[in-house]
């Protein structure tokens, strides 16, 4: 492709995106509702698949240029998502995307930065498995143990 970005609504995707990954985004906004879905798409949201170590979400504060004078800021959230993934199976890697977007929901609509606290991990995948994806995000903890060992997980802090 000759541009690096692909645009999706509100949201930016690395148009180098590996092909698993991007089938997983596919999936996932086909499955979720379309409330769910109406949130998401209300968000800026930029997503790249080249993390070295974690899958993250981290937003970002920019000024709107057509406000500049009035200083609104926008947050972007950057939901950035690791190289290991290719490792992952198909249902796997859907596991992982349903995490990262339940981790995005979790800061979105209580203020909770849930990668960052210790019962975090186990907050995102409990709203992932409520939203469907319980086969995906049991697959994406037991292959991330087999390939990393139990006290690493998904390549966030240990539990």
């Amino acid at each position: 492709m000759d541009k690096a970005w692909y645009e999706v609504g509100n949201w930016s995707l690395d148009a180098n995106m590996s092909p698993k990954l991007d089938k997983a985004l596919t999936e996932f906004t086909s499955r979720i509702d379309d409330e769910m879905f109406q949130r998401f798409g209300q968000e800026f949201i930029c997503i790249v698949d080249c993390a070295i170590g974690a899958s993250t979400i981290r937003p970002l504060d920019v000024a709107c240029a057509p406000h500049a004078k009035k200083k609104f800021r926008h947050q972007v959230y950057i939901m950035i998502f690791r190289r290991e993934v290719e490792r992952l199976s198909e249902k796997a890697t859907l596991g992982e995307v349903a995490h990262e977007f339940a981790h995005l929901l979790l800061r979105l609509d209580h203020k909770i930065d849930s990668e960052t606290i210790p019962t975090g991990e186990d907050m995102a995948d409990t709203l992932a498995v409520s939203w469907g994806f319980e086969e995906e995000i049991n697959l994406n903890l037991a292959e991330w143990e087999a390939l990393e060992g139990p006290t690493r997980g998904r390549g966030h802090a240990a539990r």
